[in-house]
């Protein structure tokens, strides 16, 4: 970038610099290293450059167990599906009827495996697609939504992370014959505008939708209950009346794994809520995560549950709290019971102070 006598380097005293984590490489920062300013970056996701850039000079932090005590957040419970599949792999038999299927186009054809072949949990849904694992996975998260919520007439608005577009798909297929529902009841959410479905006889089966449609649906309306989605609402979108996010894809990135969480941590009021979700009987309290993949296993997680001890009496933890206990399991749990119980009082009770609503937000100068 070279001088502009228009806009010299000198023009600015300061520039925020928004999601620095991403904004500060390859175009940009020939911009930002033209400017004599300060800079100031805010991110809710700093990684390794992130700081390096800054040169660790970190002016605040406002992390996510203290916006969740704060009221300002809802935290996170973890609900783990395990299946052989998904942890060991398989094996497809020799002699075995198998269905080939082209990425693009779905287009299926019947072959019989020449000898046997092992799979590994990694190739799952991506080289070779299990259907039985997919639906094993399905049953156990509509069979255990009792336990998980168990005051809901209605599915929680549940958002699922597929590994590919096709995987979307079959999980789509899957959820709508477990569940006995319309095709309203789920819908796949891409960054393209979806296809039609069609049959054998080139028959429209499903009509192809607007994903911004889908989107506003998703926040606003009775249906969809669940969604489907690879990558577009991973990141950046608010849907403050999400409660349950489904991993059925791992995740490398600690960062990425950190704002996939965010799309639950949204805070949302009783009358909102109960717009889209009639049974809730309260405020957001919290969110679940149902991990069946082992994404949660991982030590790329950064934040952990606040609640600690879910089994301790919210008396009990006060009464450890009172007589002198400071560990960090007692206090945050405690911390925690109290912003759900915050979120829960009526409408007398006097709301905390708006911040900003960031899973985690760090200021850089």
């Amino acid at each position: 970038m070279g001088y502009n006598a228009k806009v010299p380097p000198e023009f600015f005293d300061v520039i925020i610099i928004d999601e620095c984590h991403r904004s500060i490489y390859n175009l940009w920062r020939q911009v930002l290293e033209y400017f004599d300013a300060y800079l100031v970056g805010l991110t809710a996701t700093p990684d390794n450059r992130t700081y390096g850039f800054f040169r660790k000079n970190v002016v605040s932090e406002y992390d996510h167990e203290k916006a969740v005590a704060d009221g300002v957040n809802v935290g996170h419970e973890v609900f783990v599906i395990e299946t052989e599949k998904s942890t060991q792999g398989g094996t497809i038999s020799a002699q075995q009827q198998v269905e080939r299927r082209e990425r693009q186009t779905r287009k299926k054809r019947w072959e019989t495996q020449d000898e046997d072949e092992a799979y590994s949990a990694k190739q799952l849904d991506r080289d070779i697609v299990n259907p039985d694992q997919i639906r094993t996975v399905i049953k156990a998260f509509r069979d255990s939504l009792p336990t998980i919520f168990p005051s809901r007439k209605e599915v929680p608005k549940t958002l699922i992370f597929a590994k590919t577009d096709s995987h979307a798909d079959d999980i789509i297929q899957t959820v709508r014959e477990e569940f006995g529902e319309s095709n309203q009841f789920c819908k796949k959410v891409t960054y393209r505008v979806a296809q039609d479905r069609l049959n054998a006889d080139g028959q429209v089966l499903e009509k192809g939708e607007d994903p911004k449609t889908i989107l506003n649906e998703l926040r606003n309306d009775y249906y969809p209950r669940i969604a489907v989605t690879v990558d577009m609402i991973a990141t950046g979108t608010d849907v403050k009346a999400l409660e349950c996010l489904l991993f059925m894809r791992d995740v490398k990135s600690r960062n990425y794994f950190e704002q996939m969480k965010g799309r639950g941590t949204r805070t949302l009021d009783k009358d909102s809520l109960q717009k889209v979700s009639p049974s809730a009987t309260s405020a957001k309290t919290h969110y679940v995560i149902v991990d069946a993949i082992g994404v949660t296993k991982s030590l790329k997680t950064a934040s952990q549950p606040l609640i600690t001890k879910p089994s301790v009496a919210l008396k009990d933890l006060a009464m450890g709290v009172m007589l002198g206990a400071s560990d960090s399991d007692t206090v945050s749990s405690l911390a925690g019971r109290l912003a759900r119980l915050d979120k829960q009082l009526d409408d007398k009770a006097v709301p905390p102070p708006a911040l900003p609503s960031q899973q985690h937000r760090v200021t850089f100068s």
